[in-house]
């Protein structure tokens, strides 16, 4: 009997701990019959709600941090054309993005991506000479809600209104830069001053202009490397949404002394709103 009890014990637990893998497995990686559902909702959802186009699913995979699913919808005729349908795991329809297509986002996302690819010809040719962790040019692209709301980082008045793109339109991408590019950049240098941020800024200007790669404005931060502990010391100098015309040698270190030290306040000034 005693014998029979465990065996009874053991089958159980084993039972358990089948049923808590599985659980699990299925929270982490999905199931077949999930995903299946999830298809033929899409599949269904896309006859019904865009009957004349071409619009295809390119793929369905499973997110397990909403523990959903998510069909990538695209277009063999529209590069801008790419949204998203979000399925539960019983198979219904819970989200449409559609509106990223039909609102421009889409569109602001590939001019974006074509930005960054320019300036990152700069920024990662090996003739650049300092140590950049982080490098890389983007457009201020923002919806017309958010458009002269130029704070806390908002719209500045230079932005380009994402509503107004038109659809796999082939824009000009230098045009762009010159009219909202925005470059974003951090200098490791054992020479922390504003003098030698200047410098540096000075030099990168240059660099974009013999490139012919535009841009309006830019964010620097110049810092120490990091030790071999793996902190780094705490001084820096930085410089936020300081514009292209500003970027000339006459008076450039005291301007660039200037806008460190207002970033440096209106830091302080968000932190100590934190503790209000």
């Amino acid at each position: 009997m005693k014998k029979t009890y465990l065996k009874v014990l053991a089958l159980l637990t084993a039972l358990l701990l089948i049923a808590g893998l599985g659980w699990f497995a299925n929270g982490l990686l999905g199931n077949p019959v999930s995903k299946a559902l999830a298809t033929n909702t899409a599949k269904k959802y896309l006859a019904e709600t865009y009957p004349d186009t071409d619009y295809y699913i390119e793929r369905v995979s499973y997110n397990f941090k909403n523990t959903d699913y998510h069909a990538l919808i695209k277009s063999p005729t529209s590069v801008d054309t790419e949204f998203s349908l979000y399925i539960t795991m019983l198979g219904k329809l819970s989200w449409d993005t559609f509106e990223e297509v039909q609102n421009g986002f889409t569109t602001a996302r590939r001019l974006e991506n074509e930005y960054r690819e320019l300036t990152d010809t700069v920024l990662e040719h090996p003739a650049f000479p300092y140590t950049c962790p982080i490098g890389f040019g983007t457009l201020e692209i923002y919806p017309e809600e958010a458009l002269g709301e130029h704070r806390d980082g908002e719209a500045p008045p230079y932005a380009i209104n994402q509503n107004e793109l038109v659809l796999d339109k082939v824009y000009d991408i230098r045009e762009l830069g010159r009219q909202a590019g925005h470059l974003v950049i951090y200098i490791e240098s054992e020479t922390v001053t504003p003098e030698n941020a200047a410098a540096i800024m000075l030099d990168i200007k240059a660099r974009f202009d013999k490139a012919d790669i535009p841009f309006v404005s830019m964010d620097f931060t110049l810092q120490y490397p990091k030790t071999e502990e793996g902190g780094r010391p705490e001084e820096q100098v930085g410089v936020a949404g300081f514009l292209y015309d500003e970027i000339y040698e006459e008076g450039m270190v005291e301007r660039v002394t200037r806008a460190d030290e207002a970033l440096k306040a209106y830091y302080a000034e968000q932190d100590a709103k934190k503790w209000e």
